[in-house]
């Protein structure tokens, strides 16, 4: 039975892409959104650009490292980016207190050494004595030392709500008090106990004091005191950076180039045409074929990244936990991701989820999650429609009290794996008497319209990192991806995981926290994406293969040997 629903389902998506893609101008009414990368006018992956990279043809230098990303830039304004996209280029460029390893250990950046006290609320900081900001850039023209008075200006700056941190709730609710103890030592005074001080730590970006001041243009001319220094920046085709060659060791490369690629499978060509060095994330259709090319390899991603079908919970289509609870049964989730993710390289693209928590983060838990979580059955969705009123029409269309159960699932444009999990849901919706129309928009458009809850279903992935179950579940208006979701409980459960110091204890309570929101499905829970990166065997010293950490710091110096 499985394979026949797969089969079908293969089909389904072969038949049915088109058909989205002609939908994709449709004027239809737009209805929700939080904060999350880009916001331009991306293409979808399977749109194709005549055989050449968005952006142009890639030409490389010999000491230049080229890396195609699929993310075009938001801002490369420190504060006020939540892009994994512009993350990559601002975290060569400035520097966080911290950096996190690839098993989630926090590391020294700026920072050399901290501790916390013993009532839990102090936090100590030491940091590096060899570091300045960048020159030849028109802000400083000779080198001048980084310095505990800036890191306590960075933090205080972003305190202010006139200044527009996105991190601004977040650490208004933690930090109270900011203290310079010396030259190079600076203390963070806390409100309570926050058990992710250090994540914090490492999400802020430490900017000059001079620049404020002078109102520099931090979006077209970003300054820190990173390992390589901004160049240019040409919207939607590259991002160029060269060495910061007063930096505390050489970095490897001279460049740093940017490749914007939209379309993955177009990104996979120039892969193999060694056009450029790194792709950062390889369609299902694509690893086969870089698995077979002898001087190319795969990365795979170390957390599953969360991807979820999102209900408006204010609109008052789903505001009944009932409803919500139905049109998720309708859903053959299991055959959609082995659809959607097989490939010939039997490589491991994406694990079915049940909640909304990364198994390999604290709280993840794979077998209660899956108690929790409605299971896969048509029949019983279609009863318990029934029994809440919605009832079929003659034109095979639920509706109750005059009105039909008709909306949009809307999806961005930038992920086409996404799209096609629209296209499969919504057929399956049909199936049952729902009318649900998969609409693909602009990224940006897609993130502004959940941000403001102007959708009325949507698509998203990513908050898969410590602070996700948070972000996430909590009930907030300015940090939270959901729409319109509220539950006491949970948030109570949640505040007190993060006061709570002992990771199983915390574990625990956000497991808990996660099964209570699971059983009111705000969420249809999708899967869990592992993100293949390809990469060129001419790339040295990444063996831990993420970019959007530093590519020059105290651990490693990532370089590339073009023979």
């Amino acid at each position: 039975m499985m394979k026949k629903r797969f089969s079908a389902l293969l089909a389904l998506l072969l038949a049915s892409m088109m058909l989205l893609s002609a939908c994709q101008g449709s004027p239809e009414a737009k209805d929700d959104g939080p904060a999350a990368p880009d916001g331009q006018d991306v293409q979808t992956d399977d749109k194709k650009t005549g055989g050449q990279p968005a952006g142009g043809e890639v030409v490389k230098d010999a000491n230049e490292l080229v890396i195609g990303t699929y993310m075009p830039v938001t801002t490369l304004v420190p504060w006020k980016t939540t892009s994994d996209g512009d993350g990559y280029i601002l975290r060569q460029i400035y520097h966080t207190l911290v950096e996190m390893d690839q098993n989630s250990n926090f590391v020294p950046s700026m920072a050399t050494e901290w501790e916390c006290s013993e009532d839990g609320l102090t936090w100590t900081v030491k940091i590096r004595d060899d570091l300045y900001w960048q020159t030849g850039n028109g802000l400083f023209d000779e080198k001048v030392n980084v310095t505990a008075e800036d890191v306590k200006f960075s933090y205080d700056y972003y305190l202010d709500p006139a200044n527009g941190s996105v991190r601004y709730t977040e650490l208004s609710n933690t930090l109270k008090e900011v203290k310079v103890v010396d030259d190079y030592t600076v203390q963070f005074v806390t409100n309570d106990i926050d058990v992710l001080w250090e994540y914090k730590m490492y999400q802020n970006y430490i900017i000059p004091k001079k620049a404020v001041d002078e109102n520099w243009d931090f979006e077209n001319k970003p300054v820190g005191s990173g390992a390589y220094k901004f160049v240019e920046h040409v919207i939607d085709s590259q991002v160029v950076l060269e060495r910061n060659d007063e930096y505390f060791k050489e970095p490897a490369l001279d460049r740093i180039v940017y490749k914007i690629i939209s379309d993955k499978s177009v990104s996979s060509i120039a892969l193999q045409n060694q056009e450029i060095d790194i792709a950062l994330s390889m369609l299902p259709t694509e690893v086969g074929n870089i698995a077979n090319k002898d001087y190319l390899e795969l990365r795979p991603s170390e957390i599953g990244s969360y991807r979820w079908i999102g209900f408006n919970c204010k609109n008052e289509l789903f505001a009944d936990p009932e409803v919500r609870k139905a049109l998720s049964m309708a859903v053959d989730m299991d055959s959609a991701v082995e659809a959607i993710f097989k490939n010939d390289a039997g490589v491991t693209l994406a694990k079915r989820a049940y909640g909304p928590i990364s198994y390999e983060r604290p709280g993840g838990n794979e077998a209660r999650f899956k108690e929790a979580c409605v299971t896969y059955d048509p029949k019983k969705a279609e009863e318990l429609l029934d029994s809440l009123g919605w009832a079929k029409g003659s034109d095979g269309i639920r509706a109750k009290d005059g009105k039909k159960l008709s909306f949009t699932l809307q999806v961005g444009n930038n992920d086409s794996n996404r799209e096609k999990l629209a296209v499969i849901v919504s057929s399956q919706m049909k199936a049952i008497g729902v009318d649900c129309t998969a609409q693909t928009v602009e990224w940006g458009t897609h993130t502004d319209d959940i941000k403001n809850g102007n959708v009325q279903m949507y698509i998203l992935g990513g908050y898969s990192n410590l602070d996700g179950p948070y972000r996430i579940m909590h009930t907030s208006d300015t940090m939270s991806p959901n729409c319109g979701y509220s539950n006491s409980e949970v948030d109570s459960l949640l505040d007190e995981a993060w006061r709570t110091i002992d990771i199983d204890e915390r574990s625990e309570l956000q497991t808990q926290a996660a099964e209570i929101f699971i059983s009111e499905a705000p969420h249809i829970f999708c899967y869990f994406e592992y993100t293949q990166t390809g990469v060129s065997k001419a790339v040295q010293d990444f063996e831990q293969a993420s970019v959007y950490r530093s590519l020059c710091n105290e651990f490693r110096n990532v370089g590339v040997n073009h023979k």
